[in-house]
């Protein structure tokens, strides 16, 4: 597992959130000296940060090092915050991940895998019964489709809908993500939707006639 700048490992955050006033104080603690308030911000974000750089990358080796180079980055400028970016730390570092991620793909060359899929837990998969595991086979089924379609997705489809459906980001957030304002946020995402509806149905109809 990737350690973190402040020599945590990712997947140890709590993933919770305190609040835009509360982010503020803790830059403030940061700037004044207090890195008791870096090891806050890493955990209360590690996971959503490696959870959307998972989506944007190739691999989880890949995703790892992405999160950690963003958390490097954003501790490193900390200091600098001031304004609207000290109260919403978070929005940068998602927007510090997608940047970063999408120089990794653009260096790779390949077309990435936008949703990782989990290998089933093979225990528990030996102990469910015959219907059981056909329910489990056409789960995976469904959510291979599901990654299928997403890889065909423009990227800016492809991060609002890890952003808003899948991380929970607040629109606000999102939108300072993606560089646009919240109206135009929740348009791109309700385009998004749209499109991975479309691609889904293009692709089952597909299978249908074959």
């Amino acid at each position: 597992m990737t350690s973190s700048p402040t020599g945590r490992t990712f997947g140890s955050g709590n993933s919770g959130g305190g609040g835009d006033a509360y982010e503020a104080r803790l830059i403030a603690r940061f700037r004044d000296g207090d890195p008791r308030a870096m090891e806050i911000l890493f955990d209360q974000y590690a996971d959503r940060a490696l959870g959307l750089a998972v989506r944007l990358t190739d691999t989880r080796e890949d995703a790892e090092e992405v999160a950690q180079e963003a958390f490097l980055r954003a501790f490193r400028f900390a200091r600098e915050l001031r304004g609207e970016t000290a109260v919403s730390f978070g929005a940068w570092l998602f927007a510090i991940v997608r940047s970063l991620a999408s120089d990794r793909r653009r260096q790779l060359r390949l077309p990435g895998v936008v949703f990782s899929l989990a290998a089933p837990d093979l225990e528990r998969v030996a102990a469910t019964d015959g219907a059981d595991l056909a329910e489990e086979a056409a789960r995976r089924a469904e959510r291979e489709d599901l990654l299928r379609a997403l890889d065909t997705l423009p990227e800016e489809y492809r991060t609002v809908l890890a952003l808003c459906d899948l991380e929970d980001v607040p629109h606000a957030d999102a939108a300072r993500v993606l560089g646009r304002s919240v109206a135009a946020t929740k348009s791109l995402l309700y385009r998004a939707r749209r499109a991975l509806r479309d691609r889904l149905a293009a692709l089952w109809k597909g299978e249908d006639d074959a």
